[in-house]
């Protein structure tokens, strides 16, 4: 396994870090990730060195204002002013990601938490680039407070007003993990951003819920999703929703009983990964073979209807 750090430039100038960790020769599946809202890559150590000796090559980033990318100033750390800001870095990223490989590479895209919700908003703008979406512990919509709903009501205007001001309330470490080292590690991380939400950030993300939510039903990607029973930040009824009311036939909902939201860091992370793992793997075989297929049809064609005769190349079935 072969770890290397780099960066990368957004559309809007910031200078973004970056890792990867490659494995021992040629990869069977690539994986695009996107961290959280309020942590970075280097939390994932673990889940990234697991991937990569199973053979999935993996490539990640710390979104812009968290970990150790840019800005860097307090005033623009964890500050979202528009979600598709992260969305336009997520496939910019993976379109330079990309080149580095082969084009019948299977490709997977995915995230925690807030990640989920990115990697969900690139695959519905284009779905064809894709051969399947990772949501971990997906937070897709939360447990709506009274305080969040009165917010929410005036949550353009806060946004707009006090764009930077942090008076949304974050979930509590306690209600993150059951495990108290998770919570202590998760802490005192100094690259982690701990604390209530900006305004901005906060209607940025509520908004993209909402976009979502209307467009559930046009997913057709395969789909594999973990989530804990007792998560009291990310709504697992919003995300068996989402399997249900997805065009897609091919989901996965790994329900993992009591466990938080810190699912890749709490004392479940050895049967999550395995799951995840097993599943992208299948998967990776599974549009390898598709893909195999498609190039003995488009062979077939090229010998048999040479002048684009009976059957043109885009009715190709696979």
């Amino acid at each position: 396994m072969k770890k290397e750090s780099s960066s990368f430039q957004n559309g809007r100038g910031q200078r973004l870090h970056c890792v990867q960790y490659l494995p021992p020769g040629t990869p069977k599946a690539l994986l695009i990730f996107h961290h959280g809202y309020g942590e970075h890559t280097g939390r994932y150590d673990y889940v990234f060195k697991l991937l990569a000796e199973a053979g999935i090559a993996l490539h990640a980033y710390d979104c812009h204002g968290h970990g150790r990318s840019e800005p860097t100033e307090e005033r623009d750390r964890a500050l979202v002013w528009k979600f598709q800001h992260l969305v336009d870095d997520l496939l910019a990223f993976s379109k330079d990601v990309k080149l580095q490989y082969s084009s019948r590479l299977p490709i997977f895209v995915g995230g925690q938490s807030m990640g989920s919700l990115v990697a969900l908003h690139a695959v519905l703008r284009d779905q064809s680039h894709w051969d399947g979406i990772i949501l971990g512990t997906a937070t897709i919509h939360v447990e709506m407070s009274l305080l969040l709903r009165l917010q929410a009501l005036v949550g353009n205007l806060l946004a707009t007003a006090i764009p930077r001001a942090r008076i949304v309330p974050a979930v509590r470490g306690e209600d993150m993990s059951a495990d108290a080292a998770t919570i202590r590690v998760m802490e005192e991380d100094p690259y982690n951003n701990v604390g209530n939400l900006r305004a901005r950030t906060a209607n940025e993300i509520l908004k993209a819920f909402g976009h979502v939510a209307r467009l559930e039903s046009s997913l057709q990607l395969p789909i594999y999703a973990h989530h804990g029973t007792h998560d009291r930040l990310a709504d697992l009824q919003a995300v068996k929703r989402l399997l249900k009311n997805a065009s897609s036939r091919d989901v996965t909902l790994f329900e993992v009983e009591g466990g938080y939201h810190e699912l890749f860091m709490g004392p479940e992370k050895d049967i999550v990964m395995q799951r995840m793992i097993q599943w992208l793997l299948q998967h990776a075989e599974i549009a390898s073979s598709a893909a195999s297929d498609a190039d003995k049809d488009t062979l077939y064609d090229l010998f048999c209807h040479p002048s684009g005769g009976e059957k043109s190349l885009a009715e190709t079935s696979t």
